[in-house]
């Protein structure tokens, strides 16, 4: 008999696929061609990305008895998930959106059909840890619900429709591309977290200080102008009085979450991409010598530039963290 959890994470992933599918059906010829801000790909590049491997994935690790806390360290190391999404859609790109479709339908079938097997001798495995970044840590059974995945990728296309975006292509010098995998991973996380919080758990309160799990996601999706204005100070184009604004971080905190109070968690998401890429445009900027420029922080203490872009992707991560408790699987565990 299916675990109950699984069961739950297999309906959250069947209804989230099924309108993602519902919503893929209603493209035109020339919606598919259309570039999906904030990055590089077309819908149909996202498509590519969003079928996966058509693997039993985590479950599929789990039945064989090979994912150990060990494995799941091996793993992390290292992985860029830069790399490895590129590959799979610049190997897909000959196909066709018919192809695409129908492996699009068939995409998580061996994954539920591996999951529906697990039972209580894998419940200790669903509970090993998986690091994700400073202060956000989840656990395997997290993997189970892919329902983020769509509902995520879905609101991507939806974007794609609606905004008229021309692709850039940003690069920073090799001092700071180092780091772009962790400001990367910091995003990807954030997301995931985000389209994991559980419906009813948006006014809930998150965090000791009244936040609740909907003003937490809208502090993030907002900081992005005040991280741009912190890193612009280090290139001299930072005025007195952006900085001032900044730097009062009570109030800007306060305002900025008030102001966003009843937005959808699509509004939240648009946002944060959008501010993210804006930060990305910004780095690009910076060469080897303002590099090691001063950041201005908000008590007033500095640190070189490289330094704060390390701590952005730090923040992003801790507050992605916070997220978990409101997730979905924490609801039905």
């Amino acid at each position: 008999m299916p675990l109950p959890a699984v069961e739950a994470a297999v309906g959250d992933l069947t209804r989230s696929h099924r309108e993602l599918l519902r919503l893929v059906d209603s493209l035109s010829e020339g919606d598919w061609e259309r570039p999906v801000p904030y990055g590089e790909w077309t819908v149909k590049d996202l498509m590519a990305h969003v079928i996966g491997d058509m693997s039993p994935g985590w479950p599929g690790l789990i039945l064989a008895g090979v994912l150990t806390p060990q494995f799941i360290v091996d793993m992390g190391r290292g992985y860029d998930a830069r790399t490895a999404n590129a590959a799979n859609v610049e190997e897909r790109r000959r196909w066709t959106r018919e192809d695409l479709r129908q492996m699009l339908f068939e995409a998580h079938d061996e994954m539920i059909e591996v999951a529906l097997r697990l039972d209580e001798s894998h419940l200790p495995v669903l509970g090993y840890e998986v690091p994700m970044g400073p202060e956000y840590t989840l656990r395997v059974e997290d993997f189970l619900w892919r329902g983020a995945h769509d509902r995520q990728h879905a609101d991507d296309i939806r974007r794609a429709l609606e905004v008229d975006y021309t692709p850039q292509v940003l690069s920073c010098v090799p001092e700071l591309e180092r780091k772009m995998r962790w400001v990367a991973l910091s995003q990807d996380t954030f997301l995931r977290a985000l389209y994991s919080v559980a419906d009813d758990a948006w006014e809930d309160e998150a965090l000791s200080d009244g936040w609740t799990y909907h003003d937490l996601a809208a502090h993030v999706s907002s900081n992005e102008v005040r991280l741009q204005t912190r890193l612009r100070s280090a290139l001299g184009e930072a005025s007195r009085e952006e900085l001032a604004a900044v730097n009062d971080v009570q109030t800007w905190n306060e305002q900025t979450v008030a102001a966003r109070r009843g937005r959808s968690v699509r509004e939240l998401a648009d946002e944060f991409q959008s501010g993210r890429f804006g930060t990305m445009q910004v780095l690009s900027r910076f060469t080897r010598e303002t590099l090691v420029s001063p950041v201005t922080r908000g008590d007033g203490s500095t640190v070189p530039a490289s330094e704060f872009v390390t701590l952005l992707s730090r923040h992003t991560s801790a507050h992605a963290g916070q997220l978990v408790k409101g997730s979905r699987v924490r609801r039905v565990a």
